[in-house]
C-alpha cells in the first residue's frame, strides 16, 4: 500500500511543479508581450502551449529547475514566433492596396440595396413571371425557346412585357 501513495505523491508534486511552471511562464510571457504587443489571452495562449510542449515532450523531467529552464526555453521560442507571425501577418496586411474610399463604399451599399430591393420584387411576382422573367434575363433564351419551355400557347411577347410592367411596378419604377 505504501508504494501506491508514494506514486500518488510523486503524480501530485509533478502536476504542482506543473501549475507552479505555468504561473512562471505566463508572468515572464506578460512581461514581454502585454500590453506593447499582444494582449493577456495571448501571453495565456504561450504558456498554456509552453506547458503542454514540455508535458509531451519531456514527460521524464520531474525536477522543478530543469523542468523550469525547458519550459522559458520553450516560451521564448514560442514569444519570437508569435512575433514573426504578427509581422507577417502586418507586412501582407501593407502590401494589399488600399481599401475602397468612402465614394466607392457608398456606390457599393446602394447597389447592394438596389439589388435587394429586385430580388424582393421578384419574390412578389406571380410564379408565371418569376420564370418567364428568369429565363430571359438570367438564362438568356430567346421567345421562342422561352415558349417552348414553358408550354405557352399565347403571345410570349405580351405575357413578357406584362411581367416587365409588373417588376417595375414593385421595384419602383414607372410601369404604367
Amino acid at each position: 500500500m505504501f508504494p501506491i501513495r508514494e506514486a500518488d505523491f510523486g503524480k501530485e508534486r509533478y502536476q504542482q511543479h506543473l501549475a507552479l511552471i505555468r504561473q512562471r511562464i505566463l508572468g515572464f510571457a506578460l512581461r514581454r508581450l502585454v500590453p506593447r504587443e499582444a494582449g493577456f489571452a495571448d501571453a495565456e495562449e504561450i504558456a498554456q502551449s509552453s506547458i503542454v510542449a514540455l508535458w509531451e515532450q519531456y514527460p521524464d523531467k520531474r525536477e522543478l529547475g530543469e523542468m523550469t529552464a525547458i519550459a522559458i526555453g520553450t516560451a521564448r521560442h514560442k514569444i519570437a514566433q508569435f512575433r514573426r507571425d504578427r509581422d507577417r501577418i502586418s507586412q501582407a496586411a501593407a502590401d494589399l492596396p488600399p481599401g475602397p474610399s468612402a465614394g466607392d463604399l457608398f456606390e457599393r451599399v446602394a447597389a447592394r440595396e438596389e439589388a435587394d430591393r429586385f430580388l424582393h420584387a421578384m419574390l412578389q411576382l406571380p410564379p408565371r413571371c418569376r420564370e418567364l422573367l428568369r429565363l430571359k434575363l438570367v438564362e438568356r433564351q430567346e421567345y421562342a425557346q422561352i415558349r417552348l419551355r414553358m408550354g405557352i400557347s399565347g403571345n410570349i411577347y405580351e405575357m413578357a412585357k406584362r411581367c416587365h410592367r409588373a417588376l417595375l411596378r414593385l421595384v419602383g419604377g414607372s410601369g404604367r
